[in-house]
């Protein structure tokens, strides 16, 4: 009788592996040709690199995102710029040859803009964006209005270990199916310590909807690894030109934040001299997302004044 029932349990547990790979390959395929057909691929003097351009008058915004991520990762959208979003190196199909350091990346960024036939950008750098970000704006002024730190990496940093399963397109599928069945905040929970902050995030169907594709923008781990890996390494050796910078900035941090420490901010502000520091009390790492109207008024306010200025 046991050995039947196990037999009949194995058979359904292989079943069970069966239906769910073949039900990952026909996601993963169309995934993989939305995620490709939703951008656009330049051959500059750097390399390839693969961006989205979204907007179409006002001023042109480079937005440089996390760790991992990659040109969906973006979260400015206003009506009033054109807001221009490349995959940083070593993340979906800009190869990671086409910049290893912050130095690398800020001159292959020049080489898009000048395909791109983009005089001057007010460059933005988000967390893991940080460091190629400042290192665009000091190294190269006359490319750079501004510069717009939002919970930026600013100096060297340890990294914790990536969890294993972030090593498998599958796995990570695997892992964030079973959190997109999790109730609203329990899966928001995962990614937002801080309680107070999860009912901000929990205020709208809209803001739910754009923390859990986020939380999605970890797929596909395969062409995103090497990236990562690259960034881990570069941030635990930083010397940015921090003190080279000479174009107006605004950094944005807030004081909760445990993934990338208040102190980044605090030392953009002591050291870059035209700079604005917009604290964001109690706020973490989902800043963008939980505090939304807060941020993004201050960076428009903050563009408002630099093109006022020039």
């Amino acid at each position: 009788m046991i050995r039947k029932i196990l037999l009949a349990l194995g058979i359904v547990a292989a079943l069970a592996v069966t239906v769910t790979t073949i039900n990952y390959f026909r996601w993963s395929s169309q995934a993989f040709e939305e995620l490709q057909a939703a951008s656009n691929i330049v051959d500059t003097q750097a390399g390839t690199i693969e961006y989205v351009m979204k907007g179409d008058k006002g001023p042109v915004v480079l937005f440089l995102h996390g760790t991992p991520g990659g040109y969906e990762q973006s979260t400015l959208e206003d009506p009033d710029f054109i807001v221009l979003s490349p995959s940083r190196p070593g993340y979906l199909r800009t190869p990671l040859d086409v910049g290893r350091s912050p130095a690398e990346q800020a001159k292959a960024y020049v080489a898009l803009l000048d395909e791109l036939q983009i005089e001057s950008v007010i460059v933005v750098g988000a967390s893991g964006g940080g460091p190629s970000a400042i290192s665009f704006a000091a190294l190269f002024p006359e490319r750079a209005r501004a510069l717009i730190a939002i919970e930026a990496v600013s100096m060297s940093t340890e990294i914790p270990e990536i969890p294993g399963f972030m090593d498998s397109d599958f796995l990570v599928w695997l892992v964030m199916s079973l959190v997109d069945l999790m109730p609203d905040k329990e899966a928001l929970a995962i990614v937002i310590p801080n309680p107070v902050n999860q009912q901000r995030a929990l205020e709208t169907p809209e803001k739910i909807k754009v923390i859990r594709r986020m939380m999605w923008s970890l797929w596909p781990a395969s062409l995103r690894g090497a990236g990562t890996k690259n960034d881990f390494e570069q941030f635990q050796t930083l010397a940015l030109p921090v003190d080279q910078i000479r174009v107006p900035t605004l950094v944005i941090h807030g004081t909760e934040d445990i993934n990338v420490d208040f102190s980044h901010g605090q030392l953009l502000a002591d050291t870059v001299a035209n700079t604005q520091f917009h604290v964001v009390e109690g706020a973490d790492h989902m800043m963008p997302f939980t505090h939304e109207e807060e941020v993004n008024g201050v960076i428009t306010e903050f563009i408002e004044r630099v093109l006022h200025l020039q």
